[in-house]
């Protein structure tokens, strides 16, 4: 069993709700705990972003962590992988690296990944799955995946809508070191045309519709 429920959880309370996730507590915000489950369906048991392509050792960005599932159920298969999880709402954060304090291959950084370094905002949205990057919010960070420079094998992005603006900040690392990438293909009208025309502008990879839960593109280089 990948969760379970902890004795009245289920009761209301003032800050969050808390779960085990793989035999860990699990913070999740306020009103999340259905999020949570619909998480970890997808991500776990349907393993959406399919992390059997990631292998020992190798290196993870994770671009919208959220809570962390993703970035713990990576860390619990492959424990000598190393993973740089990203997520710039700062509510979510909060949770995000109470959740990851279990897993010292996880690291945690509050801000966003895009296409250059900036100063942007993150609007929030009635659950922490949909918050965005828009005008008028929270004021965060922008980094980019270039400017880690380090050798990435796996980029996970569910980032709604901004993933473009992470793979032109990703260029140089993808030219380099060619990760398997698995980002989401439905936030934007044109996204499952302008994705992977994108990307095979920066590097020559094939790239797979998949819709084992919402659209994701898994791409491989070729």
């Amino acid at each position: 069993m990948f969760y379970i429920l902890r004795p009245g959880s289920m009761r209301p309370r003032k800050y969050n709700s808390s779960v085990r996730l793989f035999g860990h507590p699990f913070v999740a915000q306020l009103g999340e705990l259905s999020n949570f489950l619909d998480f970890v369906y997808q991500i776990v048991y349907r393993n959406q972003y399919h992390i059997d392509l990631i292998k020992e050792n190798d290196i993870v960005v994770d671009a919208g962590a959220n809570m962390g599932i993703f970035s713990i159920f990576v860390a619990v298969k492959h424990p000598h992988a190393t993973i740089y999880a990203f997520e710039p709402t700062p509510s979510t954060f909060t949770a995000l690296k109470e959740n990851v304090k279990y897993y010292p291959n996880i690291k945690v950084f509050n801000c966003g990944l895009g296409e250059r370094e900036k100063m942007a905002s993150v609007i929030t949205a009635s659950g922490s799955g949909g918050n965005y990057i828009g005008e008028g919010g929270t004021p965060i960070e922008i980094k980019t995946i270039d400017g880690l420079n380090i050798p990435v094998d796996f980029i996970k992005m569910d980032v709604e809508g901004y993933e473009r603006n992470i793979l032109k900040g990703a260029a140089e690392t993808i030219k380099k070191y060619k990760p398997i990438i698995a980002m989401s293909a439905y936030h934007k009208p044109d996204d499952v045309t302008e994705l992977p025309k994108l990307l095979n502008s920066i590097a020559p990879y094939d790239c797979e519709l998949h819709h084992d839960c919402e659209e994701d593109f898994i791409c491989k280089p070729k």
